[in-house]
């Protein structure tokens, strides 16, 4: 007599161990699972998931890079070093494509938890939220601007224009939104509306809050930290800071420095906001300074008091090299191209750099033009005064054509769905 068969079962793995199992991985590792059933997808859309996964992620930042090439835009990132003592390399990973109409002629302001902005030049241009790490996308609804007790879409001949465009997010509600301000040729006030990504008919509603101001061309980037965003404005003459609490949809405005204060306006660019170990900072930084950086930091914003601190750079910073910010352990991070000729006779001893640091350790990475694209991250420590060089590989595919990079740090993957 046969004996019957009896299939054994082991207990399911609990949902929460999976979730935790799950968050552990990295966002390409969690794109593929997402394919491999219904129920993986299902967990991994899953709010404590995400939540888990975005907590931890924020505990590891990454490079962030954006590649402009062929009129098309692509996204990539990197482990993000942690006081790096030599010269080494880094592949950059590539996110998922988007759609085509996302051409390079479009640029993109600050990461937010893992979302990006991409912004166009021209009002025709549509304006996306992207989240890289899943490869979901919003485009954003037409901005409603109201001229003459008349409510119109944006447009070309319209007298009143749209003259910024920023995302946000506050930690403690987990919301993202956008902050549209528009201003007018006639200084009547600034209009101001407001758009929140979690709602479910997405749409722009406004804020009363009267006050003009204008772009400040000296001062560029913006920066959002603990839930409040923070951007330079005009008004007449001054300089200052514009904040906007991301929760309470309220403003606030900080005097900068007079030592900010400059006659001659058309200098433009020539200081960046930046995230200063969780505090706003704002760099500014003069080739024709004698290699002096300043650096300003905002200690109360109720008294809008400021500290300066002061450094000497060395000879091999320059204007070639684009500042990208500072890291959560106080390097100041630059990037630059290979058009950047960085030898050892470039480093002088009174820049008290260590003779360890050879920025010549990574010879075979420039011996052969044609074998990648010389792009590098500079990591200088303000306090051992060392340099260190990183270079950038994994974009090798765009090594014959002409490309524009942006990077930027403190990127976390996000596994929020659009």
């Amino acid at each position: 007599m046969k004996k019957s068969s009896v299939r054994k079962y082991s207990d399911p793995i609990p949902v929460d161990l999976l979730i935790d199992i799950f968050s552990r991985v990295s966002g390409k590792s969690i794109a593929r699972f997402r394919c491999v059933s219904k129920f993986c997808a299902w967990i991994l859309r899953l709010p404590d998931f995400t939540e888990l996964f975005l907590t931890k992620s924020s505990t590891r930042p990454r490079l962030f890079f954006t590649v402009k090439a062929n009129g098309k835009s692509f996204f990539y990132s990197s482990t993000q070093p942690q006081n790096p003592d030599k010269n080494s390399s880094l592949v950059a990973t590539r996110y998922a494509s988007f759609p085509e109409y996302f051409s390079s002629n479009m640029y993109y302001t600050h990461t937010v938890c893992g979302l990006v902005l991409r912004n166009g030049w021209t009002i025709r241009q549509p304006r996306v939220i992207c989240n890289p790490a899943t490869g979901g996308f919003l485009t954003l609804p037409k901005v409603l601007i109201k001229t003459n007790n008349l409510v119109e879409v944006e447009a070309k001949s319209s007298p009143t224009k749209i003259s910024r465009i920023l995302l946000g997010y506050d930690p403690i509600s987990r919301q993202f939104k956008v902050l549209c301000m528009t201003s007018s040729s006639d200084e009547r006030p600034n209009t101001h509306q407001v758009l929140t990504l979690e709602t479910g008919k997405r749409s722009w509603r406004r804020i009363e809050h009267k006050f003009h101001f204008i772009k400040n061309f000296r001062m560029r980037g913006e920066v959002c930290l603990n839930g409040v965003l923070y951007f330079g404005a005009q008004f007449g003459q001054s300089s200052v800071i514009v904040s906007f609490d991301v929760r309470s949809e309220k403003f606030g405005f900080i005097n900068t420095n007079k030592d900010l204060e400059v006659e001659d306006s058309s200098f433009g660019d020539s200081l960046t906001l930046f995230n200063y170990k969780g505090k706003l900072g704002i760099y500014d930084w003069d080739i024709d300074r004698d290699r002096e950086l300043v650096l300003w930091v905002l200690e109360d914003a109720g008294n809008h008091k400021w500290s300066k601190h002061v450094y000497v750079l060395p000879d091999v910073i320059n204007e070639m090299m684009m500042f990208v910010g500072m890291t959560s352990t106080g390097e100041i991070v630059w990037s630059s191209y290979d058009d950047v000729d960085l030898d050892d006779d470039d480093l002088d001893d009174d820049n008290d750099l260590d003779e360890d640091d050879d920025l010549d350790d990574n010879e075979d990475l420039d011996k052969d033009d044609d074998l990648s694209i010389l792009f590098y991250v500079f990591f200088y420590n303000l306090e051992r005064k060392t340099l260190t060089r990183v270079s950038i590989q994994g974009i090798e595919e765009f090594k014959h054509h002409d490309i524009t990079i942006d990077t930027f740090l403190h990127y976390v993957e996000n596994m929020k769905f659009m």
